[in-house]
């Protein structure tokens, strides 16, 4: 069951996927669907769309991370086969998380590319996918951990719930290297530890310039410590330090 795969990282293949796809596209004029792409990868193919076809954006949820690319000849073309499927379960004996999730529909010998988001919500499993799997991931994903489920297509599109809280954090500057560490509370080195290893993304693209000048609305990921949007700066402190007011996602 699992398709082609490609790192995170690897653009040189992610953009050769993609001109696979266009030239399928043009050849058969017919759509073309891409895999699901994480907001990364989305990111490092928009400069290459193709200026002769129509094409969209989709992940089946209005506020979907990871979405798949819809090519085709003409606009009316552009449909969606993206399926949203559901199990409701009772979170009172056992509690389900997103790793259980992820790691269920990886034992099916499924890619991660071959599925959108997904959460638990309280009384509620919700997973993005494709048309082509969604009868294979019902009759095989019965099972999350200690817990039996039943997922089943749903006719509702479901919307995850993100939740963010304010944060206020004093940095020397709006370097990349002074942020992560404002945010991270760690030392300038260490940040730039962090930088020069790829754990930090902006705008879901990962960075190793740690003189790199953030700014507002940029969205900041920190592997392993969360994701953050810089909001603004409130002032400045007597020793001219930057107050900066974030959200953090939690």
């Amino acid at each position: 069951m699992r398709t082609p795969h490609f790192s995170e990282s690897d653009e040189a293949a992610l953009q050769a996927r993609l001109e696979d796809w266009i030239d399928q596209c043009r050849t058969r004029r017919k759509p073309v669907r891409s895999c699901f792409l994480s907001p990364s990868q989305q990111e490092a193919l928009k400069p290459f769309l193709p200026w002769d076809l129509a094409y969209r954006w989709d992940g089946g949820c209005a506020e979907a991370e990871r979405k798949k690319l819809i090519l085709a000849p003409e606009e009316d073309a552009c449909v969606s086969d993206i399926v949203c499927l559901t199990a409701r379960i009772s979170d009172k004996f056992v509690q389900v998380k997103h790793p259980d999730v992820l790691g269920a529909l990886m034992n099916l010998d499924l890619d991660r590319s071959q599925f959108g988001d997904l959460w638990v919500e309280p009384g509620r499993i919700v997973i993005y996918t494709s048309e082509e799997l969604a009868d294979y991931v019902c009759m095989n994903l019965t099972r999350i951990h200690k817990l039996s489920i039943r997922l089943e297509r749903s006719s509702m599109m479901y919307e995850p719930v993100v939740k963010k809280q304010a944060l206020t954090v004093i940095v020397t500057a709006l370097r990349l290297d002074c942020v992560i560490a404002g945010l991270c509370r760690m030392s300038r080195a260490k940040a730039q530890d962090l930088i020069r290893a790829q754990r930090v993304s902006v705008n879901h693209k990962i960075l190793d310039e740690c003189d790199f000048l953030c700014h507002n609305e940029d969205t900041i990921s920190v592997r392993g410590y969360g994701r953050f949007v810089l909001k603004g700066q409130r002032g400045q402190t007597r020793s001219d330090r930057i107050v900066a007011e974030f959200e953090q996602y939690v």
